[in-house]
C-alpha cells in the first residue's frame, strides 16, 4: 500500500477533530491537498513561512511533519511530530510518521518504539502493514537499512587552557624544559569533512567512511595537527545479533609535517536484549609508528596494540546511557624505549532528549596506566598515571538555519602521574557547527 493512501487514511481519520480548522485555512487545505498528491516537498515550503503562528495546531502540526519528511527535514520532522503525539498520544498514524522521522535521524531505538506503539493502537491494515514493514528493516543491520551515500563537513571555533598538553612547570629535574614543552593556552579554529557508504550485501552489510580534519592553534602552531583517516566494516546477522570485522587506519601531519600513522584490525559482537538495551563486545590488534625522518627519536613510541573492550547501552524516548570497559597493551618495538604499557579504563556517557532533537550529552573517562618497569623513565623509575576526563555538549539541530547544527561543547582533562613532566590539565570550551547530507 503506498505511503500515500496511508496519509490520507491518517488526514480523514487520525485528525478528524481538526478537520474544521483545516478547512477554515487555504494554506492547510493547499497543504493537505499536495501530500496527498505525492508533492510533499511542495507542502513543506508553503507551509514553512506559518510555523511561528499555527505551531501547536495538531493538523497544522501533522501536516508540517509528514511534508518536512518528504523534503529531506527529518528533524524539523522530529519537533512537529513530536507536538502532534504530545496532543494525541492515540493517533497511531501520527506515531507512525513519528517513528519514520526517528528512523531517518539514526535514532533506531526510538523509532522501534514509535512503530509498536503505532500497533498497540489496532490502526487501519494499510498503517499498520506500513508499521510491520518498519519494523522487519529494523531487524536488519543499521548500514543495510540505510544503504546509500552521505557525507558533511564541519568548522568549529574555541579556547583551549593547555593546547600542547604539557606541565605548567618551566623546569624539571633543575633543567629549564624548552618552551614548546610547558603549557601553552591558544585559541584554535578546526574544519573538517567526511564521506560515508553503506550497501545491503543480504543478511549482512559493508560500511565504509573516510575523514579529514585540520586543527590550528595560533599561539601554539608547533601542535597544529592534521588527521586523515578511513575505515570499512563487513557486518554479518539480520537479528539481534550482529558480527562484525573491521580494517581502519589513520595518518597524521604534525605541523605540516609527515608525523604518525596506525592500522588496525577489529572483531566485534553485539546483541540488542530488548527494552533498549545492547552489549557489544569488542577486540582490536593494531600497530603504532611514528616517522623518524621528521622527528627524530619518536621511533620509542612505537607500539604493536591490543584492546578489548565490552559495553552496555540503553536507549529510551527520554535519552540513552551506557558504560564502556575496556583494557589493552602496548608493546614497544624498541628495546630502550620506556613507553609500553598496560591499562585499565571505565567510561560513561549518557544524553537527555530534547524537543526538536535539541540534545544535551556527557562523557566522563578514567584511565589507569602502568608503564614497564624496565627500563624506566630517567633513572629507571617506574612510571604509573592516572587519565580523567569530562565533556559536555549541546545539540541544537537546523540552527542558524535548516539543515545545520551548532553543537557548542566544554571539555576538562588531566593526568596524574608520579613523574612531573606528565602532570597536566586542560580546559577547553568551543562551538561546532555541522552540515549533512544523505
Amino acid at each position: 500500500m503506498s505511503r500515500q493512501l496511508i496519509r490520507c487514511i491518517a488526514l480523514a481519520c487520525a485528525l478528524a477533530p481538526a478537520a474544521a480548522f483545516a478547512q477554515s485555512g487555504t494554506i492547510l487545505t493547499d497543504a493537505e491537498r499536495l501530500i496527498r498528491d505525492g508533492r510533499g516537498a511542495e507542502a513543506w515550503r508553503l507551509l514553512a513561512p506559518h510555523e511561528a503562528g499555527l505551531a501547536g495546531s495538531p493538523l497544522y502540526d501533522y501536516l508540517y511533519g509528514v511534508s518536512a519528511l518528504d523534503a529531506g527535514q527529518p528533524r524539523v520532522a522530529v519537533a512537529a511530530l513530536e507536538r502532534v503525539v504530545a496532543n494525541n498520544p492515540r493517533s497511531a498514524q501520527a506515531r507512525l510518521e513519528l517513528g519514520r522521522a526517528y528512523f531517518e535521524v539514526g535514532d533506531r531505538a526510538a523509532a522501534e518504539r514509535q512503530f509498536r506503539e503505532a500497533i498497540a493502537r489496532n490502526p487501519p491494515p494499510p498503517a499498520r502493514s506500513a508499521a510491520e514493514a518498519w519494523l522487519r528493516a529494523l531487524d536488519r543491520p543499521a548500514a543495510a537499512a540505510t544503504s546509500g551515500w552521505s557525507a558533511g563537513y564541519e568548522f568549529g571555533a574555541g579556547f583551549d587552557s593547555n593546547a600542547n598538553a604539557s606541565t605548567d612547570d618551566d623546569t624539571f629535574l633543575g633543567i629549564a624544559l624548552n618552551p614548546t614543552n610547558v603549557e601553552q593556552s591558544s585559541a584554535f579554529a578546526t574544519a573538517a569533512g567526511w564521506f560515508g557508504h553503506a550497501a545491503d550485501l543480504g543478511g549482512g552489510s559493508i560500511q565504509t567512511s573516510g575523514r579529514i580534519g585540520h586543527r590550528w592553534n595560533p599561539d601554539a602552531d608547533w601542535v597544529d595537527q592534521t588527521i586523515a583517516s578511513l575505515g570499512t566494516q563487513l557486518r554479518f546477522g539480520a537479528g539481534p545479533t550482529v558480527f562484525g570485522v573491521g580494517l581502519g587506519g589513520w595518518y597524521g601531519y604534525l605541523d605540516g609535517n609527515p608525523h604518525h600513522w596506525s592500522a588496525s584490525l577489529d572483531l566485534s559482537l553485539s546483541r540488542d536484549f530488548g527494552d533498549g538495551w545492547r552489549g557489544t563486545g569488542m577486540l582490536r590488534a593494531g600497530q603504532l609508528r611514528y616517522e623518524d625522518s621528521d622527528f627524530p627519536g619518536l621511533s620509542v613510541l612505537d607500539m604493536d596494540q591490543l584492546l578489548a573492550a565490552f559495553s552496555l547501552q540503553r536507549a529510551s524516548d527520554a535519552g540513552h546511557f551506557g558504560f564502556t570497559l575496556f583494557l589493552g597493551t602496548d608493546e614497544e618495538q624498541e628495546s630502550v624505549s620506556p613507553f609500553g604499557n598496560d591499562r585499565l579504563g571505565l567510561q560513561f556517557q549518557g544524553g537527555i532528549r530534547g524537543a526538536g532533537g535539541r540534545n544535551v550529552g556527557i562523557q566522563v573517562s578514567w584511565q589507569d596506566i602502568d608503564y614497564d618497569n624496565s627500563p624506566g623513565f630517567f633513572g629507571g623509575n617506574d612510571r604509573s598515571d592516572n587519565a580523567w576526563s569530562a565533556a559536555f555538549t549541546i545539540d541544537l539541530p537546523d540552527w542558524p538555519v535548516a539543515g545545520m547544527q551548532l553543537t557548542p561543547r566544554i571539555g576538562w582533562s588531566g593526568n596524574e602521574s608520579n613523574i612531573a613532566l606528565y602532570d597536566y590539565e586542560r580546559f577547553e570550551a568551543g562551538l561546532t557547527l555541522t552540515r549533512s547530507f544523505r
